[in-house]
């Protein structure tokens, strides 16, 4: 389009020379016939590299594929009565007014900023980020011993071992697995190895590390709540959580002699005894206290969202209750962190649906949903980003990060069978594995934009 601009400026430029040069006023008519033509010739290029030279750079490169399901509606009421926006359930407590998006794939992963990796070999594992140069994970120097794991901080610099060195032998040792928190502390689970594991048990054990005093202290184990070592696993996934004064987590507990009882468990994290706050799961610290699912639906499945003190049911608020049909929808999932919430919602009898819904304030204000092809969602969220992936999923194996901020969404890459991408406490942080669910997985750390 340039071109030809340029070539009808010459030739009008030729005529109105032959035929009017020596009248009064034509040069400057030709000047200003230049100047105009000139502005176009600039309004042209501009338009042709924004359609034809400019697609990366109008902000796609990175992104989500974000559909709308349903848009917005007006109810936005608390009362329970269907919000009309395409949910398959209903909430009681909470507005769910918030429009509806299916997210997937995008065309390329988005970047990190100051992004470095590890892992790869199985010596490293990555638990969460502590900040751009620091994760929480699990060492160890022989990866064929897997008795010789110990909980580690892992930089770009290597790894610094938490604690002492680990047992390597009988039933003393732990591994440590999953766990939250920042530069100031950190609280993980770990489970017992033997050579006698049974399918179904999970002896776990929590435990705390402050950088103060640079210790590490044992909060609780399943055999101290239960006096043995079989404590049956529970269904979903649960990782403790922790705010200044208890951490949290939950597990099955003895009702009576032989019944087993999911309930949610508050650990000081000073020392002292556990207080079992009931039954449900899925705990998120919160200043002051907790949020947890309870009142059960099916096995990992609950009808409520509910509100406690640190150490106490006294004063325990139910936030949202779950009204539904036939496929018996229930709270699978529950994170907090500052002014956000989020929770997610999936069906008893099915395993591919899963919808999150995230709030601003309290509960106060629905920001929207998130309907995902998946049967379990693995996520953590901070006060900018909530982050997640399907787990051990060998399907749906995209990692997304949504920006509280503006509802922007980027994908972050696939990662089959290892789906479990996690944010730092704070600021932009993120730590996304890499695996073809065969290899070790690589871990990229860096900042989101």
């Amino acid at each position: 389009m340039a071109n030809h601009f340029r070539r009808e400026a010459k030739t009008d430029r030729v005529v109105n020379g032959a035929s009017s040069a020596n009248r009064p006023g034509a040069k400057k008519a030709v000047v200003v016939i230049c100047l105009v033509l000139l502005v176009l010739v600039s309004l042209a290029a501009v338009l042709w590299s924004r359609t034809n030279g400019s697609k990366k750079g109008l902000g796609s490169k990175g992104e989500a594929k974000v559909e709308t399901v349903s848009s917005k509606t007006d109810d936005g009421n608390s009362s329970g009565e269907p919000a009309g926006n395409g949910l398959p359930f209903t909430l009681t407590g909470v507005s769910s007014n918030a429009p509806i998006v299916k997210v997937k794939e995008g065309e390329t992963k988005a970047s990190l900023a100051d992004e470095w990796t590890f892992g790869g070999d199985y010596r490293e594992i990555g638990s969460f980020p502590i900040d751009g140069s620091t994760v929480f994970g699990s060492f160890t120097d022989d990866p064929d011993n897997l008795l010789s794991y110990a909980p580690a901080l892992i930089s770009t610099s290597g790894a610094k071992r938490l604690g002492g060195a680990p047992v390597d032998a009988g039933d003393g040792y732990f591994e440590p697995q999953d766990g939250t928190g920042n530069s100031k502390q950190v609280v993980w689970r770990s489970a017992r190895v033997n050579d006698s594991n049974a399918f179904g048990v999970d002896d776990w054990q929590i435990s705390c590390w402050s950088a103060k005093d640079n210790e590490v202290r044992v909060l609780a184990s399943a055999e101290s709540v239960n006096g043995r070592k079989d404590t049956p696993s529970i269904v979903g996934e649960v990782v403790p959580t922790a705010n200044d004064d208890y951490a949290f987590f939950a597990s099955n507990v003895l009702a009576g002699d032989s019944s087993w009882e999911c309930n949610v468990l508050a650990m000081p994290e000073d020392g002292g005894d556990v207080r079992k706050l009931g039954e449900g799961s899925f705990p998120a610290a919160i200043s002051g206290g907790v949020l947890f699912a309870t009142s059960r639906v099916s096995d990992g499945h609950y009808a409520k969202v509910c509100s406690a003190r640190n150490d106490s049911l006294a004063a325990a608020k139910t936030r949202l209750a779950v009204k539904n049909g036939s496929d018996r929808w229930g709270v699978t999932g529950v994170w907090a962190s500052g002014n956000y919430r989020a929770v997610s919602f999936s069906p008893a009898n099915a395993s591919s649906r899963t919808y999150v819904g995230l709030w601003s304030g309290d509960f106060e204000k629905p920001v929207i949903w998130l309907a995902i092809p998946s049967g379990s969602v693995v996520a953590s969220m901070n006060d900018r980003w909530f982050v997640w992936g399907s787990g051990s999923q060998g399907e749906n194996a995209g990692m997304y990060a949504y920006r509280w901020s503006d509802g922007k969404t980027l994908y972050l890459g696939t990662a089959k069978g290892y789906s479990r991408p996690a944010i730092s406490e704070d600021g932009d942080v993120v730590m996304v594995p890499e695996t073809d669910g065969n290899d070790a997985a690589r871990y990229h750390v860096g900042k989101l934009d």
